[in-house]
């Protein structure tokens, strides 16, 4: 059903009205003038014409089967409505507004809003996703008494969003694009978001995986951009941006698979911007990272363990510490679930290949980390790697939420999702990640037990209780705790537990008691040396 709104500065809008929401979807927020160029705020002209927002608008480029992929993590297929793909015209958003009193908002309604940027590695993902619909989390919203709006949005990613050279920098083409692009989308909301009911002042930053990195990073810029920050598994400590000398040989590398390296500089640029979208798809493989950058301007260096759980911050500019108010941040149980996939055939040997890297980057410190995981070179594939990813869920997730909240300068709070998977597939009874999504967003509660229905409406509940500046428990600078999710299957829907690892709170002790000795940031250095290859 077709709904609309007389927004004041952008004209008529047609939206599409479903149960209790109206989503006005694929609004272009930005545009570019090639594939590669800094993104530029959308300019609009005399607000006379009629905006047609009732169907999705193009992802950004995305590799073969990368949604299919994401169902796999979660173990649990949506339906699909019709994709599109675009590298041009892929910077749109996707705004959920509730229905209060049947009615749409007002601007003088002022409504929180949140921004969700989805995760995927930078390389993969979408707001048109159907796990990633924000409708019926809108709509909760408005059934418990705090309404809210839901954005969610695209950036450019792989080679469009993080390819970058000095070559490339002194020929105008900035580095980060895909950063710089979320910068935009929160520009965005705030200039035009009253325009749906929402207060512009009122807006909370939610990220998943890459998407949560994405939001630390976003932390560094001078420009106030979000009031909260929802950070859900993943944060700078866990994806650390590239150092500058490793974009220069991922550049070179492709342009060599090219054949463009006798080409000159126009050349070579006008031979990237001449390839399709699906020649760009699959331009870099896995071993060739595109990531975010550490280009001294967005991001001006690298922050660690030491640093960021400090009151007295980074020895970086991160100036985000001060005008984000308050932080929630959380973790699944076992994240680590994620790392297998990333580590592909690697998992071949993986016991003898870790042991081996350990002792290069530890020393003799490496036999007190192999006997706290119960990691030995004999072990088989399967014993060996779950027992690694118990260690690398510890140092890459759970650490890192521990740290960012306490040296929060604000309030902060931690969440710990503790909900198993219910569906068959490897990771069925472990809370792997992006499970957090499908619960959050409330798109798979039909398949789920009326158990494990309320984890998912509590959960859900909870952080559009934040996104109203209402979290139900006390900050973890006043007690250091968490809120608790699941597992349902004990009887446990939500709790707050005290104390940073406990048996409650389903998390080891063991990072921190190795941590005495060694440091968290000389072990997160083990996982990084093994994970890269480097150790």
């Amino acid at each position: 059903m077709a709904a609309q709104i007389k927004h004041q500065k952008l004209g008529e809008i047609q939206g599409k009205q479903g149960d209790g929401v109206v989503q006005f979807l694929g609004i272009k927020y930005a545009t570019l003038k090639d594939r590669f160029a800094g993104s530029e705020l959308v300019e609009y002209g005399d607000a006379q014409s009629v905006i047609d927002a009732t169907k999705l608008g193009p992802m950004a480029i995305n590799p073969p089967m990368g949604l299919e992929n994401e169902f796999g993590f979660i173990q649990k297929s949506l339906p699909v409505p019709e994709l599109t793909a675009s590298g041009l015209e892929c910077l749109n958003l996707n705004i959920n507004v509730p229905l209060t009193g049947g009615k749409l908002p007002s601007p003088e309604s002022k409504f929180p809003v949140f921004v969700f940027v989805h995760g995927g590695g930078f390389s993969v993902g979408s707001n048109s996703w159907p796990q990633n619909d924000l409708a019926k989390i809108v709509k909760l919203s408005a059934d418990i008494g705090l309404p809210v709006i839901g954005v969610g949005i695209n950036y450019r990613l792989g080679a469009t969003g993080f390819l970058t050279s000095e070559e490339l920098r002194k020929a105008g083409y900035p580095g980060n694009n895909g950063l710089r692009d979320q910068i935009n989308a929160f520009r965005w909301v705030e200039k035009y978001i009253s325009g749906f009911g929402g207060d512009p002042k009122n807006v909370t930053f939610i990220g998943e995986s890459a998407g949560s990195a994405a939001g630390c990073l976003l932390l560094h810029a001078k420009e106030p951009l979000f009031k909260r920050y929802i950070s859900m598994s993943g944060t700078t400590l866990m994806m650390q941006p590239l150092p500058p000398q490793v974009p220069e040989f991922v550049y070179a590398a492709i342009i060599q698979s090219l054949g463009a390296e006798e080409l000159s500089t126009e050349g070579r640029i006008e031979k990237l911007l001449s390839l399709s979208d699906t020649e760009l798809a699959t331009l870099a493989p896995p071993s060739l990272p595109l990531l975010p950058i550490v280009d001294y301007e967005l991001i001006p260096g690298n922050i660690n363990f030491a640093q960021i759980s400090s009151k007295e911050g980074p020895s970086v500019s991160m100036p985000g510490r001060h005008w984000c108010e308050e932080l929630l941040i959380g973790d699944c149980q076992f994240d680590a679930s994620i790392c297998k996939f990333m580590l592909g055939p690697r998992t071949a040997g993986v016991a003898k290949t870790f042991c081996d890297s350990i002792h290069k980057t530890l020393g003799d410190n490496s036999k007190k980390v192999l006997e706290a995981y119960n990691i030995n070179a004999d072990q088989s594939d399967k014993e060996g790697l779950y027992n690694i990813l118990k260690f690398s869920n510890d140092i890459s997730f759970f650490a890192p939420a521990i740290a960012f909240a306490q040296g929060w300068r604000g309030k902060s709070y931690v969440y710990h999702f503790n909900e198993p998977n219910p569906w068959d597939g490897e990771w069925k009874g472990e809370a792997g990640h992006v499970l957090d999504v499908a619960y959050l967003f409330q798109n798979y509660n039909e398949f789920l037990d009326e158990a494990q229905r309320q984890v998912a409406v509590t959960f859900a509940g909870d952080f559009i209780k934040f996104v109203n500046g209402k979290w139900p428990a006390t900050s973890f600078g006043t007690k250091e705790g968490a809120q608790i999710y699941g597992p349902s299957g004990k009887g446990f829907t939500s709790e707050f537990v005290e104390g940073i690892a406990t048996e409650k709170t389903g998390r080891r002790y063991t990072i921190y008691e190795l941590a005495d000795e060694i440091g968290l940031d000389a072990l997160a250095g083990v996982w990084s040396a093994f994970f890269t290859g480097a150790g």
